[in-house]
């Protein structure tokens, strides 16, 4: 109950802060045009909206993730779609839209995906990596009548995979999404281009796919300040 009560506190302030950001911002066009001298809201303080968090998993979790087969068969499909999501970006209604048209095959051999994204519109071009060509070669990549995976709706899927989660022992909240965010942090810190990866990823522009570079740098901020502090600790300790 106490968790729902949160919840509905957290949205209620959003919605505020929501509401004044806007309200704000219309008083400033009023203020422009002459029609009032000054803006009464001009001290009252409210919080402006925050960029999106980019959640995703380590490479250690990923790879606890690909060496744990599941024994209930919904959940190892929620795994394998998870991990499959992981190396080529596809989020949930581009999976459950995939057939086996958007499936290609390059002059050397190697599978790719070709798909205009349900969100954006915007196609996406994704070579796959020989652990999502592997999963991939596991379904229908024949019958165009079918989808190529047999997915679950929505919840059932976000549902096992939170509760695959729960049983690896990860500390946050596993959730399907996370395998798409996890796809762009990784293609980074590989040093593939941006704008190779916004084409893989679907992106309306630059600046959605320049959010996974924010990630990473901070995340090299983090292990510098790590480093740092052991080496502090190696001095005192040396002394």
């Amino acid at each position: 109950m106490s968790h729902f009560l949160k919840k509905e506190r957290d949205y209620s302030a959003s919605h505020i802060n929501h509401c004044l950001t806007w309200l704000n911002r219309l008083i400033y066009i009023a203020v422009d045009r002459e029609i009032i001298r000054c803006n009464p809201l001009e001290d009252v303080k409210y919080e402006k909206k925050k960029e999106p968090q980019i959640r995703h998993i380590s490479r250690n979790q990923l790879q606890l993730l690909i060496n744990t087969p599941m024994q209930d068969r919904m959940m190892e499909l929620a795994r394998r779609m998870f991990i499959f999501s992981s190396f080529c970006g596809l989020a949930y209604v581009d999976i459950l839209r995939l057939y086996p048209h958007h499936i290609g095959k390059a002059s050397d051999g190697r599978l790719y995906i070709r798909q205009r994204r349900g969100k954006t519109k915007v196609e996406a071009f994704v070579p796959l990596h020989p652990i999502a060509e592997q999963i991939l070669l596991m379904y229908n990549t024949t019958d165009e009548t079918s989808p190529v995976f047999p997915l679950p709706n929505r919840d059932i899927l976000w549902r096992d995979i939170n509760a695959i989660g729960i049983a690896l022992g990860f500390k946050e909240n596993l959730s399907h999404h996370q395998s798409r965010h996890t796809f762009g942090t990784l293609l980074l810190s590989e040093g593939i281009s941006i704008e190779s990866i916004a084409k893989m990823m679907g992106h309306t522009n630059i600046s959605s796919t320049q959010v996974y570079a924010r990630v990473t740098d901070d995340k090299i901020s983090q292990d510098m300040d790590r480093l740092m502090e052991r080496r502090k600790t190696m001095n005192n300790n040396s002394n």
